[in-house]
């Protein structure tokens, strides 16, 4: 190969075609062979242009190799902005759809070739997406970190052939408004068995915030009793109801940013919520709130953001959280029902 693949801990892509056997038999083999190519010029460009390494071609999609996570994510998003871009000028019959998945770790290299579990496991993840789809394990997501320019979503456990344990497979969402049939199916969970009272008291608080009165509930449990689980299960719920779905997550860890699960369901509010809508939902907690989240000064366009601080007082802290209360009780105004998880860590 032209360089050098990375060693050590790697990021590895793999894509795939969705449907390129209906292709071909739909257009031929030249017609379907031509679409292929525009298809693998736009990928090589995305690889070169975020420095991946082109391990092999397999069949109709690629293996690349990242020394940097950030940049494996940031090629698979640009891989498919690009080929949506190029599909709006196509027949519908030509329009290509690539399933991706990305895993990170340490590998083995053999002359041109990658080798060992986090390869296996990455060719497994591509095959667990659909097409449009970016899929990534917890090892990726866990060295992106709180990674501002990508949204992740957490889309659950899932069995990966060839490996005894359940994988966590996360989404990384390119497109403004993701159509929600590309989330994959919740087919790979274990069916959700027993806690009938729990589920039928959690539908009943639903259907009170279905009907426009608030409500406030404690999942609370030993830990390994299900709490996640069931958490898990309401908010899909409330999203297959249309409600707008936030969640906040508790790290128990030194040096954690404060208020961070409202931190994590104002970037989600601001990504999902028009900026006008922001800007009326948040009023006058705007600044206030701009120093926990800076890009708030971008995204709902209030020039008296003040900039962050890197450390806050007691007192400090508390109006924060005060400000940051006020604007998820005013998300109660938007045109539909919210559903809010502030999820602990353990």
């Amino acid at each position: 190969m032209a360089e050098e693949l990375p060693e050590g801990t790697v990021t590895v892509l793999f894509t795939d075609v969705e449907g390129s056997t209906g292709l071909t038999t739909s257009r031929g083999d030249e017609a379907a062979r031509d679409v292929l190519r525009a298809h693998e010029e736009l990928v090589r460009q995305q690889v070169q242009e975020h420095d991946g390494r082109e391990v092999k071609a397999i069949g109709d999609g690629f293996m690349v190799a990242f020394g940097s996570a950030r940049k494996a994510v940031a090629c698979a998003v640009g891989i498919q902005r690009a080929l949506e871009e190029h599909s709006r000028g196509q027949p519908q019959g030509d329009q290509v759809r690539v399933r991706m998945g990305l895993n990170t770790g340490e590998v083995v290299r053999e002359r041109d070739d990658l080798f060992g579990e986090t390869v296996n496991a990455a060719a497994r993840i591509a095959a667990k997406a659909k097409g449009g789809q970016v899929l990534i394990s917890e090892a990726t997501k866990g060295v992106l970190g709180r990674a501002q320019d990508v949204q992740i979503v957490d889309r659950g456990r899932f069995r990966l052939k060839g490996f005894p344990e359940r994988w966590r497979l996360f989404e990384v969402v390119w497109q403004e408004e993701p159509p929600a049939s590309t989330a994959p199916l919740l087919v790979e969970r274990t069916p959700f068995v027993g806690r009938e009272a729990e589920r039928a008291e959690l539908r009943r608080c639903l259907d009170q915030v279905a009907g426009g009165h608030g409500a406030l509930v404690m999942i609370g449990g030993e830990p390994g009793v299900g709490k996640t689980r069931l958490a898990e299960e309401l908010m899909a719920e409330a999203r297959q109801r249309g409600m707008t779905a936030l969640i906040g997550h508790c790290y128990e860890m030194e040096g954690a940013p404060p208020c961070i699960p409202y931190v994590e369901i104002l970037e989600t509010a601001a990504r999902m919520f028009p900026p006008e809508t922001m800007r009326e939902t948040l009023g006058d907690s705007a600044p206030e709130v701009a120093k926990l989240m800076p890009e708030l000064r971008r995204t709902a366009g209030h020039a008296s953001c003040a900039r962050p601080r890197s450390t806050f007082g007691s007192l400090e802290r508390s109006s924060r959280m005060r400000t940051s209360n006020t604007f998820v009780g005013n998300t109660a105004t938007c045109p539909a029902p919210t559903c809010q998880l502030l999820r602990s860590s353990h």
